[in-house]
């Protein structure tokens, strides 16, 4: 019975870098990511990045870990979470998700309000006489 314990092969055993087989490690887990991403794009119940990552059975604590190690991985993992912020956003426009719930859902994965002010005065350096300024002066107090 103690020889059957040996011949299980650990879940992790082709994933960490410090296993036997470190050459080959990045290979698989480009594979895995690109399974991932695959997954997030077929399958419509993918709303959350740990759903990405339990449908490659692996924790996302793991993908977080090669992120951290291989600069590409964390690019593919924003393509995965924009992936999953583009599939929110239908559903919210569609009405089939509800929207509080969605853009809190969207503020998980990364997405961010942001305001955009555009300039589009090309002349700024404006004189205005004393009369012009006590002329915007007086309209403005008239419509207060």
């Amino acid at each position: 019975m103690s020889g059957q314990k040996g011949n299980k092969k650990h879940a992790s055993s082709t994933s960490y870098p410090n296993q036997k087989n470190n050459k080959k490690n990045p290979a698989i887990v480009l594979r895995k990511f690109k399974e991932m991403i695959a997954n997030s794009k077929e399958d419509e119940n993918i709303l959350c990045f740990q759903d990405a990552c339990a449908s490659i059975e692996w924790r996302d604590s793991k993908v977080n870990y090669w992120c951290s190690i291989i600069p590409i991985f964390a690019t593919l993992k924003t393509d995965i979470q924009n992936i999953i912020v583009s599939r929110i956003n239908r559903g919210a426009l569609k009405g089939d998700f509800n929207p509080t719930a969605s853009i809190w859902r969207e503020k998980q994965l990364g997405e961010r309000d942001q305001q955009e002010i555009k300039q589009t005065n090309t002349n700024l350096d404006v004189k205005l006489t004393d009369e012009q300024i006590k002329k915007i002066s007086d309209n403005i107090d008239n419509n207060i």
